[in-house]
């Protein structure tokens, strides 16, 4: 099985380029400093009830979850060990030390170590292109499952944080492989049609921030922003929830709506998804049980 430790690999690949290659590395630590860091507060105020809560968090769960290639929902299950790259010391130290916040908070697993081998890797570049493409040349493993021919529009950036997930499979005897559509796994399984066996989670996660566009932003902000992608394999934040989040902080929405801080919501979604029940079902059976959990903790915030 292939090393569980990509972040380790995409940090040597992309500092020591190849013999005869040109080398792509994060940008320079920036002379213009960023807004100072600013732990973002918690907001506490809870405003949605009654029947519409079940819609509002139906669709938060729809918008904020893709399935695994297996089709389940994906989580951490190893310690998470994140890593920040690109900015200031001052900088990188506090989104890092923020995602263990937000990760013990939530409920987690994190590495307490601070030597530990990267598994989520945050990047600030002023040329996210340029780094997706040396990810893609170098470490295609970190795109995901994915075939050759797709890894070119995988690896095209679109959003000003955006997020890639490299994901493997568990069996039932604890044997974890990562996804990949050219390899060859021996897994124990199931033998039903309504237990596969199988349980996906997280292998790597890499996250990439473009610094020209978020360059106006609390850095506190961009830290949840990114915790919701880093946590959670969300889908691209393209469109507006209809309650208040965090990822609602860089679009086009009503002013009500957006966030410098993870909501009530969005802290009750990343709580729910580490505190369902680890089984082997289908992302609609998965997100059946996160939606019952992410409704009671909004309703003990009342």
């Amino acid at each position: 099985m292939k090393s569980l430790y990509f972040g380790a690999a995409l940090a040597a690949a992309l500092l020591s380029p190849a013999a005869g290659a040109e080398s792509v590395a994060p940008s320079p630590q920036r002379a213009t400093p960023l807004p100072k860091v600013v732990v973002p507060p918690v907001i506490e105020e809870i405003v949605v009830t009654g029947s519409r809560l079940n819609r509002v968090v139906r669709d938060f769960i729809e918008m904020a979850t893709m399935p695994s290639p297996i089709g389940q929902v994906s989580r951490w299950k190893i310690a998470i060990c994140p890593k920040t790259t690109g900015m200031r010391p001052a900088y990188t130290n506090f989104v890092t030390k923020r995602l263990r916040e937000i990760g013990r908070d939530i409920g987690a697993p994190v590495n307490a170590s601070e030597s530990c081998s990267p598994n989520l890797q945050v990047i600030f570049t002023e040329h996210p292109q340029e780094m997706l493409d040396t990810i893609r040349t170098k470490l295609p493993e970190l795109l995901g499952y994915h075939y050759a021919p797709q890894a070119k529009g995988l690896a095209t950036v679109v959003n000003p944080i955006q997020g890639w997930y490299a994901t493997g499979s568990r069996d039932r005897n604890g044997q974890l492989m990562v996804d990949n559509p050219y390899g060859v796994n021996m897994a124990t399984v199931e033998g039903s049609r309504l237990r596969t066996g199988l349980r996906s989670e997280f292998v790597a996660v890499t996250v990439v921030v473009d610094l020209v566009t978020v360059e106006n932003q609390e850095i506190g902000a961009i830290a949840d922003h990114i915790a919701m992608l880093a946590l959670s394999q969300a889908k691209a934040f393209e469109r507006c929830r209809e309650v208040s989040s965090i990822t609602n902080m860089l679009l086009d929405c009503e002013p009500e709506l957006k966030a410098v801080a993870l909501t009530p919501y969005d802290r009750a979604y990343l709580k729910a998804l580490y505190a369902v029940n680890d089984r082997d079902a289908e992302r609609h059976l998965l997100n059946g049980d996160i939606a019952f959990m992410m409704r009671r903790f909004l309703r003990e915030k009342d």
